[in-house]
C-alpha cells in the first residue's frame, strides 16, 4: 500500500466534508433546554415547607455529597492575629478561621472601637478580584462605610486571589474532588459558611440582622449562602447569578465550575434558589452594560421578574428589590452600587433610626495589599491536595476469579458504572454517506450517523474492495478523524474494515473555544458528559455489522471512553487496542489544571468507584493492549 497516496485521499475526503454538516454544539443546546425545567410560581401558603425541603435536598444531594462528616462538623477555630488601630473611629482585627479541617481563611473583621449595644452584621464576600484579593479598593471603602454606620463588617479571601493565590485554588480544580465522589462546591460552601459562624459569634452582632453581599462571584456565593442558610435575614448579590438556561445560550454568562455544579440545577435552578430567599429582605443589583457576565436585559427576567409574584403573594413585595446600574454599567460595586446597599441595609436594619444613604468618603483610610496581609499555614489544603487525600483512602478490591461469581461482579459493576455515567443509550436511526474515494484496491467513505436526540457522528470507513474483511475495527481518538493514522494503515494491511468514529468533543463534533463549559452545564442538569460520549461510541460499536469487531483508542480521553464503551456495548468485542492511554485516573488529579482539557473524564464519583484496572476488569475475557501511557 502507498502510504502517501493513502493520506493525501483521506485529507482530500476529510475535506470534502463540511464541518457545517454537523451542528453537534446547537444539538447540545437543544438537549440541555429539554432538560431545564421552567419556573413556577410556588404556592406561597406551602412555599416554607417546600423551600426547607429543597434546602435539605440540595444540602444533601449537591453541596454535602460524598463529603467527610468531619469537613461537614468541624468548627472554625477563630485565630486571632494583630489588630490596627487608625484612629478613625474602627478597628480591623486580622483573623483565620478553618473552613474544613487542613483549610485556613484569612479574614478581617472591621468593628466599631466602642460597642455596648447588639448591631448588625454584614459578610462580605469576595469575587473574581485579582491578586489584591480581600485588598481590592472598592470592598475596603463598603467594608469602611458599614463600620462607620455602627456596622460588624467581615471581610474573608476566597480561593485563588488575594492570600489564597496558589494554582491549586484555581475554581475549576474542584472537579477533582467530584471525580472522587466527594462534592467539590462543599469546599465554597463550608468558606462562607464558617466566615457566617465566625461573624455570629462576635458578642456584639445581632443574629436577627445578618446581611450577605458581594460582587460577581462574591453575588454567587451570596445567593447560594442566603438560600441555604436562613441565618442569613438580608440578601443583597451584585452581579453573581443566572439561570441555566441564558447559561446555555450565552458564552459570557457560563462561569466557573462552581455556579455550574454537579445536580445543582437538575434540583433547584437560580429562580428557585432566589424564590428561597422569600419571605426576607433581597436587592438584586445587575449592570446595564456588564462586561463581564449577566446584563440586567438577560438577569432580569431571569431571576428577578419570575419571583416578584411570589413576594407580592406573601405580602412583601416591597421586600423584593432591583437596582440596574447605568454608570458605569460594567461589572462593578462602585458608590451608586454601595449607595444603594446602604440604603437597602438602613431600610432593613434601622428603620426608626437616623441614618444616611449617602457614602462617607474613605479614601484617605485604604490600606494596601501588605497592610492587610494575615498570613496562612505553609501546608494549607486547596482542591488539589484535598483530591489526593480523599482518593489516598480508596480501597480497591480484586475481582473474582472464578468465572461465575466474575460474571455477578461484572453485572453489578457494569450497573454501578451505568448509574455514576447517568447512562443512556442510543440507538442509530440512519446513517447517510456523505463523500467517498477510491484508491487503488481500497475505499474510504465518509459517513454521518444520526442517533436519537439530534446528534449526528461522523464516522470515516475504510476497507478494501477486493478482500472480504473478516474484522471491524472502531477507532476513537483525541484528534479525532485526523489522529487515526496511527491505526489505518495496519489495520487495512490486515484487511480489515476500519471505522473512525467522532464523539462529541472531537473533530467535527468540537465543542468551541472553551468545551470544559459544557461537560460544566450538562453535569450541573443531571447529565454527564462522559456518559454521553460513552453513549454515542456504544451506538457505533453496536451497529458495525456482521464481522468481529475490535477497538481501538488513541489518546488520554478516547481511552477511558472506549474501554468504558466496550464494557458497556451489547455485543462481544474482540481486542482492545490502546495508545497514550490513561495508566490511572490518578493522573488526572496529581497536578493542577487537568479540568480544562480533559473535562467529559472528571465524571462525579468515577475515581471513587472504579480506576482504569477495574473498567479493564469488566471487560474480561476481552484482551486489553495499551502499547503506551499519556504522559500529561
Amino acid at each position: 500500500m502507498n502510504r502517501i497516496g493513502f493520506i493525501e485521499s483521506l485529507a482530500q475526503l476529510l475535506s470534502k466534508s463540511s464541518p457545517s454538516k454537523i451542528h453537534t454544539e446547537e444539538t447540545l443546546k437543544t438537549y440541555l433546554l429539554g432538560r431545564i425545567n421552567d419556573f413556577d410560581i410556588p404556592n406561597p401558603h406551602s412555599w416554607n415547607e417546600e423551600a426547607d425541603k429543597l434546602r435539605q435536598s440540595l444540602l444533601q444531594d449537591v453541596i454535602f455529597k460524598g463529603v467527610p462528616e468531619e469537613w461537614i462538623s468541624a468548627e472554625p477555630e477563630i485565630e486571632w492575629k494583630n489588630t490596627i488601630h487608625n484612629g478613625n473611629g474602627y478597628r480591623i482585627r486580622k483573623l483565620t478561621y478553618r473552613a474544613l479541617p487542613g483549610l485556613v481563611i484569612p479574614a478581617l473583621l472591621y468593628e466599631p472601637e466602642y460597642l455596648n449595644k447588639s448591631v448588625p452584621g454584614v459578610l462580605n464576600l469576595n469575587g473574581h478580584v485579582g491578586p489584591l484579593g480581600k485588598a481590592v479598593d472598592y470592598k475596603q471603602v463598603r467594608c469602611i462605610n458599614l463600620v462607620k454606620r455602627g456596622m460588624l463588617a467581615l471581610n474573608p479571601e476566597w480561593m485563588y486571589f488575594g492570600e489564597l493565590q496558589g494554582p491549586g485554588y484555581q475554581h475549576n480544580n474542584a472537579s477533582y474532588l467530584d471525580i472522587c465522589g466527594v462534592a467539590g462546591i462543599s469546599v465554597f460552601y463550608l468558606a462562607m459558611s464558617r466566615a457566617l459562624d465566625v461573624l455570629l459569634a462576635q458578642n456584639h452582632v445581632d443574629p436577627s440582622r445578618i446581611a450577605v453581599t458581594g460582587l460577581s462571584g462574591g453575588g454567587w456565593q451570596t445567593i447560594v449562602l442566603a438560600a441555604l442558610d436562613t441565618r442569613v435575614s438580608v440578601a443583597v448579590p451584585n452581579a453573581g447569578y443566572i439561570d441555566l438556561g441564558s447559561r446555555v445560550k450565552h458564552p459570557g454568562d457560563r462561569g466557573d465550575i462552581e455556579q455550574n455544579a454537579v445536580d445543582l440545577a437538575a434540583i433547584a435552578d437560580y429562580p428557585t434558589l432566589t424564590a428561597m430567599l422569600a419571605p426576607r429582605p433581597a436587592l438584586l443589583l445587575y449592570n446595564q452594560y456588564d462586561d463581564c457576565c449577566f446584563q440586567t436585559a438577560r438577569a432580569k427576567p431571569s431571576v428577578y421578574e419570575p419571583v416578584r409574584p411570589l413576594y407580592a403573594a406573601l405580602g412583601r413585595a416591597d421586600l423584593f428589590q432591583f437596582y440596574n446600574n447605568i454608570d458605569p454599567g460594567t461589572h462593578n460595586y462602585e458608590q451608586e452600587h454601595r449607595e444603594n446597599l446602604y440604603r437597602f441595609l438602613n431600610q432593613q436594619f434601622l428603620p426608626k433610626e437616623p441614618v444616611c444613604d449617602e457614602e462617607i468618603s474613605s479614601d484617605d483610610e485604604i490600606l494596601t495589599e501588605e497592610q492587610l496581609t494575615v498570613g496562612i499555614p505553609e501546608a494549607n489544603e486547596d482542591f488539589v491536595s484535598l483530591a489526593k487525600s480523599v482518593a489516598a483512602q480508596f480501597e480497591r478490591k480484586l475481582p473474582p476469579k472464578e468465572s461465575s461469581d466474575l460474571r455477578n461482579w461484572q453485572d453489578h459493576s457494569k450497573r454501578e458504572l451505568k448509574s455514576i455515567l447517568r447512562y443512556r443509550p442510543l440507538k442509530v436511526e440512519k446513517v447517510d454517506l456523505v463523500a467517498s474515494s477510491n484508491q487503488n484496491e481500497f475505499q474510504i467513505r465518509q459517513n454521518y450517523y444520526h442517533l436519537e436526540d439530534g446528534w449526528v457522528l461522523p464516522v470515516l470507513e475504510s476497507y478494501f474492495v477486493a478482500a472480504d474483511s473478516v474484522e471491524t475495527c472502531v477507532i476513537v481518538t483525541d484528534e479525532g478523524q485526523k489522529g487515526a493514522t496511527v491505526f489505518l494503515e495496519e489495520i487495512l494491511k490486515q484487511k480489515s474494515t476500519a471505522m473512525v468514529v467522532e464523539v462529541i468533543m472531537q473533530g467535527m463534533c468540537e465543542l468551541g473555544k472553551v468545551p470544559s463549559h459544557w461537560s460544566m452545564m450538562l453535569s450541573s442538569s443531571g447529565a454527564r458528559m462522559l456518559g454521553l460520549q460513552v453513549a454515542q461510541l456504544v451506538a457505533v460499536i453496536n451497529g458495525a455489522g456482521t464481522n468481529a469487531v475490535s477497538v481501538r483508542a488513541c489518546g488520554p480521553m478516547s481511552s477511558v471512553v472506549a474501554l468504558i464503551a466496550t464494557a458497556l456495548s451489547d455485543i462481544e468485542v474482540d481486542k482492545v487496542v490502546v495508545t497514550r492511554g490513561l495508566q490511572s485516573l490518578h493522573d488526572l488529579i496529581d497536578e493542577p489544571g487537568r479540568y480544562e482539557s480533559m473535562s467529559s473524564l472528571f465524571c462525579f464519583g468515577l475515581f471513587e468507584s472504579f480506576d482504569i484496572k477495574d473498567i479493564i476488569a469488566l471487560i474480561q475475557p476481552t484482551p486489553v493492549e495499551f502499547r503506551s501511557f499519556a504522559r500529561l
